[in-house]
């Protein structure tokens, strides 16, 4: 059997994410399940390599010689984007059905004029995708995020019934596992305590609650945030839907911050990409753990070979 492209962004330039690349995918967990197509600068990959380029390589852009790393800029920002472009591209057009995406500073992003705050949200436009959700993996846990990137002031504004709705829906549907149990987060402590510490849960959380119900999700009425996360990691339920990003986050990382993959549901086409940032503080040192870059690999290819079997 023939092994499946996935297409690769390097991300950042500035960062750990070239670094990460070239060092996963030649590593023979990757090479043993998939022909990887990396794409991203000529000029800042000319630095990792002497003489020819070990894997299949599509230059984007060829900018990057002078490219300052520790420090987002506007050019290290234009050649992420032209990197994420064109692998978008090569996937809508059928040649992979997964896309893996290393990280990318969203400074970066905003000084090449991106008004996208992360890569959701920009590979949502690319694709014409109405609806996606945030969702993490981490080993036999999933987690997704009704809100993403926007301050704290603002997550009891964003919070509405329908998002909740589409993001455990979405969630599921990308999963595919059958009777899927569902922990749903509360925002407040102590679930609100029948709105003593806030109204979110009676009025927003409970109705889309329901409507799930209805429609046969195995689902919890709004638990507060710690009990759903304990009793998560206890086995408990496969999925958490989180109301905010570090509400997700933190329980992830402190389970297993090595197999966090973050995952986009609602794409035509398989998305990941490890559950951390650039790194800047160690870019240049060669001491990023290529682990996460690897699993979210296996995961894009364990999750095609479900989709496509």
């Amino acid at each position: 059997m023939s092994k499946p492209p996935v297409a690769i962004t390097l991300g950042d330039p500035a960062g750990i994410s070239y670094e990460i690349v070239c060092r996963a995918v030649n590593s023979l967990a990757v090479k043993r399940v998939c022909s990887p197509v990396v794409f991203g600068d000529k000029q800042v990959l000319a630095k990792y390599f002497i003489g020819k380029i070990p894997f299949h390589f599509v230059e984007c852009s060829n900018i990057g010689h002078s490219i300052k790393i520790r420090i987002p800029s506007k050019k290290a920002g234009m050649i992420a984007l032209s990197a994420i472009k064109e692998a978008v591209s090569y996937c809508i057009s059928g040649k992979a059905n997964a896309l893996v995406t290393a990280p990318i500073s969203k400074e970066s992003l905003k000084l090449a004029g991106v008004k996208y705050p992360g890569h959701t949200e920009l590979l949502a436009a690319l694709t014409k995708s109405k609806k996606v959700a945030m969702l993490m993996a981490c080993g036999n846990i999933h987690g997704v995020m009704v809100t993403r990137h926007i301050p704290i002031s603002e997550i009891h504004k964003a919070i509405k019934t329908k998002n909740i709705i589409d993001t455990v829906k979405l969630s599921i549907d990308f999963i595919g596992k059958k009777n899927i149990k569902v922990a749903l987060c509360a925002l407040n402590p102590h679930a609100g305590d029948n709105s003593i510490f806030g109204s979110e849960e009676q009025k927003i959380i409970m109705p889309a609650y329901k409507v799930l119900l209805k429609q046969g999700i195995n689902i919890t009425k709004p638990l507060p945030a710690d009990s759903a996360w304990l009793k998560t990691k206890n086995g408990s339920f496969d999925l958490v839907c989180a109301m905010y990003h570090d509400q997700l986050m933190i329980p992830l990382k402190c389970i297993d911050e090595k197999k966090i993959v973050n995952v986009t549901a609602g794409l035509p086409f398989v998305r990941t990409s490890p559950g951390h940032g650039t790194a800047f503080d160690i870019a240049g040192k060669n001491k990023a753990d290529i682990s996460p870059m690897i699993e979210s690999i296996l995961y894009a290819v364990n999750h095609i070979k479900k989709l496509y079997k």
